[in-house]
């Protein structure tokens, strides 16, 4: 294989896997999937702690409620902070893949795709 600039080669095959799209897909899918997890962990655990705390009547309500949204919210959120980091690097790496060129000549710096 030659460098279709300068004709060298010194080529070199670049690793999807190390660059900085998986980073910063893992970072952006990492922060929405907290935000809709804790989100909707709240509500959910707004309503769940409010239908335990029925048994203690209106005070066991409003304290169910305030639980189940903190507990909704972290427990939730976490998943989905771990879920939207694991989709977000793979979805980096897919990008990089197939828009950024495999391939650095090491004598000129060019990037190129074997056609």
């Amino acid at each position: 294989m030659q460098c279709p600039k300068c004709g060298s080669t010194e080529i070199e095959k670049r690793d999807h896997e190390e660059k900085p799209l998986k980073k910063v897909g893992g970072i952006l899918l990492t922060s929405a999937g907290a935000t809709a997890g804790t989100v909707g962990g709240a509500a959910s655990g707004a309503s769940v702690g409010a239908a335990i705390g029925t048994v203690a009547g209106p005070l066991g309500v409003i304290v169910g409620g305030t639980i189940g949204t903190f507990v909704g919210a972290i427990s939730i959120g976490i998943t989905g902070g771990v879920l939207g980091n694991r989709f977000g690097k793979k979805a980096g790496v897919i990008v990089d893949k197939n828009l950024f060129f495999d391939y650095l000549c090491l004598k000129c710096n060019h990037r190129f795709n074997v056609k």
